[in-house]
């Protein structure tokens, strides 16, 4: 074959081969894909709310429709502090109210029996119960906290104190329960002769006043009465002489009531 000829034989051979092969494709590498990082959490710092001072309570006077003032002079038994250790449960601890005819000015007549009593300030409810002594008595606590300045410092009451009311007599028992929130001139009851006939003879209040550490509740007591059991003796001492409170003169808060008077009588 001539050189010429054997030049175009061989090229048309290769034309004829490669349209025949398919051309491989190599994979290129990838770089790889790191996922998105989430977003970040964003907090909202939501302030605190500030503590809301507590209400000074206002006063009120211990019987429906009669000023501290007229109080002054229904007092039909002071106070008298017991005499010495010996005499823990002598003397007479608080004040005792009561008139036959009110003979103050606006007053209509009457006789104390039945006149819804108040609580003097707002408060919780610290004790209730019978007891020969006391008849149907409540207990109010009210922090120092919740009580004018001037009056806290009358009683010597530090910021960890109470003043403790209790009102005695009542002619049916207190319808709440320990730790009750009770409101200044809310009707607690009404004046009546409960209790024991050694104790008391005619209708009226008796009230005493107390300074003690906070929030002490106390359970029913009792003493002078054969029924009574060791734990309410217990508490009834408790109450009337221990170091847990102190025991002061009510004409004090009378007093105070009647320079302050604030037309919730």
């Amino acid at each position: 074959m001539k050189p010429r000829l054997l030049v175009l034989f061989l090229a048309g051979f290769l034309v004829s081969c490669s349209s025949q092969l398919t051309p491989t494709i190599l994979p290129t590498e990838t770089s790889s894909i790191r996922p998105s990082s989430p977003p970040s959490a964003t907090f909202t710092t939501v302030p605190s709310p500030s503590e809301s001072p507590v209400p000074i309570s206002s006063l009120c006077s211990l019987l429906a429709g009669h000023s501290f003032q007229a109080l002054q002079g229904y007092i039909s038994q002071g106070f008298t502090p017991p005499q010495g250790t010996s005499d823990w449960d002598g003397g007479h601890h608080g004040l005792d109210i009561a008139y036959y005819q009110r003979n103050d000015e606006g007053g209509t007549g009457g006789h104390i029996n039945g006149t819804p009593i108040q609580s003097v300030f707002d408060g919780y409810v610290a004790g209730l119960g019978f007891a020969s002594t006391y008849g149907n008595y409540l207990i109010i606590e009210t922090p120092a906290n919740q009580l004018p300045p001037d009056l806290a410092a009358l009683f010597s009451i530090e910021v960890s104190e109470s003043i403790y009311l209790l009102y005695a007599h009542m002619q049916v028992l207190a319808p709440f329960v320990l730790s009750e929130p009770i409101d200044c001139g809310q009707v607690i009851g009404v004046v009546g002769n409960t209790g024991d006939e050694y104790f008391i003879a005619e209708p009226h209040l008796h009230f005493e006043t107390r300074v003690g550490a906070s929030n002490i509740h106390l359970e029913p007591m009792s003493y002078y009465d054969t029924q009574a059991t060791e734990e309410e003796k217990t508490e009834y001492r408790r109450w009337r002489n221990s170091e847990t409170f102190q025991l002061f003169d009510p004409a004090l808060l009378l007093d105070y009531g009647v320079e302050n008077e604030d037309g919730n009588g």
